[in-house]
């Protein structure tokens, strides 16, 4: 109930005010319907990744060593309990390096799903490019977020049992900007949806984002608690292809609905 809750305040603040859409820089991200569904995909997909930006390969493969052994100890013991040192013992590097590279446990905190954020993105601009159906756009983004978690356990642990439903997302702006930046897709996506009569335009996107994405995190929460169902990937299109049947059926009622005939 709390990680439900907690999904549907996540998407409710990033509804635009009327107040502030327009006078802040990130107004044109925020107003996802106003952007081209590639030119988000291609913001958020490009974010620049620490890892990638080392002039050295050898100063890079350590820079991963480290991120990658960070994954492992907040995925085993969470990112509050941990210390740097530990990390560094994991890494099989001095504490001093590690420093060289990260300032602070909260910086490897953020940056471990900021790099795997990334990647999903990146993945999904390849995989959707000429899919041009709202629906179908839809069914590959939520398929692919659960194959994806399946793919990399220790990551989907961390970040949907530690830093999805935590305070420390609020608290490092480029991370909440970016998994804020998983709903803008849905979102954009959602009211292409209602502009091709998909799905009832009456219904506001944002929850229905919301539903979407709490109905999948449940099924990947699940999984990885308990390994079951089995086969995440097929489970998770599964609950998304059923709520999308809802959402149509609920248009073909509202239509039904407006075209009986009156009783006089």
């Amino acid at each position: 109930m709390g990680r439900a809750s907690n999904v549907a305040t996540r998407i409710s603040d990033l509804k635009p005010t009327t107040e502030s859409a327009s006078d802040t820089p990130e107004a044109p991200v925020r107003l996802a319907h106003a952007d081209s569904f590639d030119a988000l995909l291609a913001t958020i997909a490009d974010r620049p990744k620490r890892v990638s930006n080392r002039k050295q390969d050898r100063s890079k493969r350590t820079a991963q060593q480290i991120m990658n052994a960070a994954l492992r100890v907040f995925a085993r013991d969470g990112i509050s309990r941990p210390k740097i040192a530990d990390i560094a013992a994991e890494a099989g590097v001095p504490t001093s390096t590690l420093y060289d590279y990260y300032k602070s446990k909260e910086e490897l905190a953020s940056e471990v799903p900021l790099s795997y954020l990334a990647a999903f993105f990146s993945k999904y601009r390849d995989a959707v490019a000429g899919v041009t159906d709202a629906r179908e756009r839809i069914l590959l983004y939520m398929s692919m977020s659960a194959d994806f978690a399946r793919e990399n356990a220790e990551w989907a642990r961390l970040f949907y049992l530690e830093i999805w439903p935590s305070v420390f997302v609020n608290d490092t702006e480029e991370l909440r900007h970016s998994i804020d930046d998983f709903a803008r897709v849905l979102v954009l996506l959602i009211r292409q949806g209602m502009d091709e009569g998909a799905w009832s335009a009456m219904r506001d996107p944002y929850e229905t984002a919301a539903i979407l994405i709490g109905g999948l995190n449940q099924v990947i929460i699940t999984w990885i608690l308990y390994r079951r169902p089995r086969n995440l990937t097929k489970a998770g299109t599964a609950i998304v292809e059923r709520i999308l049947n809802l959402l149509a059926e609920e248009l073909r009622v509202e239509q039904s609905a407006r075209n009986a005939p009156r009783r006089r």
